[in-house]
């Protein structure tokens, strides 16, 4: 099976933020038509003049009465975080809708691997949530597969690092318990081979997780963090087992490594980066 985007191949993606946008651009790059959104117009007018189609939707307003033609397309990706949607799962599902009405045949959702609670190895088939976070996540979930687009793929992610997400200033400073519990990350570089591998294939499973296969301690990965990033490191108390997310089954589906296989790695080259 080919795993080439075609230039035919058309998304939309609701969402140009921290994923969003270096994917839309990732896309172009490939040969894909590429339109998205964005909430203010400073932000679409600096979108265009790099090339991207940018609509201004703040998707927590009223709707519109029909699917913008602006993002008519094969594929819609919804990359909008919970805390920035007002009644998460409502207002997706009702996006979801709009677009299926308008013949959008494919979704992928960057759901997030809150949806599993409870301590120990959790792979896709585990989803049962301990927060508030997670179940309505998994409410999001539900909506957007229930919404009449033929194809729907949720994408559990991890806690997401890379880009202007540095980790080192997550927890610098302050205390935490279980600073023996198992970080459970995702690079963006990762997700940038992840997921247009994702959209050039048509066998589309209904959930996969995405997460680094390295899984250090928290007190020994913030710890360093903060450090290389010259910030006063947070302070763990001992225990927690905590969960660790499998993300094996995206790499074995696609056939694709992660090349984040050792964080210590990856915040030593940030840093020698500058």
């Amino acid at each position: 099976m080919s795993t080439d985007l075609s230039i035919e191949s058309s998304v939309a993606i609701v969402g140009l933020g921290w994923l969003g946008e270096p994917l839309a651009k990732t896309l172009q790059a490939r040969g894909c038509r590429v339109a998205g959104t964005t909430t203010t117009e400073a932000k679409a007018e600096r979108l265009r003049r790099e090339g991207i189609d940018a609509l201004v939707w703040d998707i927590n307003e009223p709707r519109p009465s029909a699917w913008p033609v602006e993002l008519a397309a094969q594929t819609l990706v919804l990359c909008v975080p919970p805390g920035k949607v007002d009644d998460y799962a409502e207002t997706l599902g009702r996006v979801a809708r709009l677009a299926a009405k308008a013949g959008v045949q494919r979704l992928l959702f960057t759901s997030a691997t809150s949806v599993y609670g409870g301590l120990g190895r959790k792979t896709e088939a585990d989803a049962a949530p301990d927060s508030a976070r997670g179940e309505r996540m998994l409410a999001a979930e539900q909506a957007v597969r229930h919404s009449g687009i033929p194809r729907v793929l949720c994408l559990r992610l991890s806690g997401l690092v890379g880009g202007n997400r540095e980790p080192g200033r997550f927890l610098a400073g302050r205390r935490f318990e279980g600073g023996d519990e198992p970080v459970n990350l995702v690079a963006q570089e990762d997700l940038l081979r992840f997921i247009p591998a994702i959209l050039a294939r048509h066998d589309w499973p209904e959930v996969l997780n995405a997460s680094a296969p390295h899984h250090p301690g928290r007190r020994e990965f913030y710890t360093r963090a903060a450090e290389l990033s010259d910030l006063p490191p947070p302070q763990f108390g001992g225990g927690g087992e905590g969960k660790c997310i499998d993300g094996s089954g995206l790499s074995r589906w696609l056939g694709l490594d992660y090349r984040v296989t050792d964080w210590f790695d990856w915040l030593a080259a940030r840093k020698a980066r500058g």
